[in-house]
């Protein structure tokens, strides 16, 4: 799955938004009609990047630049801000919202809200499920650190859970 990015060199910058819901096949159309263009005339200061996309699990975009050909700059990174946001905005899928929790169990994402995700710890009901690092900034990162132990997890308690 991870494999897709195979132009990018190690130091590929990342970005990974996650959807608080599975995407739909309409969703996805939607999603490709406007990424895939995007990352083909994806600029910064009028230099072309050179840029990959796709959507992973069904459930998170994943954006890599190859900063070796180009810098990416704050005007590059606003205009994928703004890709977000019209994506989130025909498509409902809430890809800003760094609060879900996106579980991986048996090939399988499960999107929960934290309260959710917690609920679901104090009954001991999450197998043998993987958490996502969605906050891994290059590629290296992403093949090696992505995919991660649950007690790893930023919203895995530190200490134990009385009750929910």
């Amino acid at each position: 799955m991870i494999n897709q990015f195979n132009q990018m060199p190690p130091n590929a910058k990342v970005w990974i938004y996650a959807s608080d819901k599975i995407i739909s096949p309409s969703q996805l159309a939607v999603i490709n009609q406007k990424a895939i263009p995007f990352i083909q005339n994806w600029t910064a200061h009028q230099n072309q990047l050179q840029a990959e996309f796709a959507v992973l699990y069904n459930c998170f975009l994943v954006f890599m630049v190859n900063e070796s050909v180009h810098e990416i700059s704050g005007c590059g990174i606003d205009k994928l801000t703004h890709l977000i946001r019209e994506i989130d905005s025909e498509t409902n899928l809430n890809l800003l919202n760094r609060m879900g929790v996106q579980l991986l169990e048996n090939n399988e994402v499960t999107c929960l809200t934290k309260s959710e995700f917690l609920a679901k710890l104090a009954a001991q009901n999450l197998g043998n499920s993987k958490a996502f690092n969605n906050q891994v900034t290059t590629k290296k990162q992403f093949e090696m650190e992505w995919i991660i132990p649950l007690e790893n997890a930023w919203y895995y308690p530190k200490t134990k859970l009385q009750s929910v």
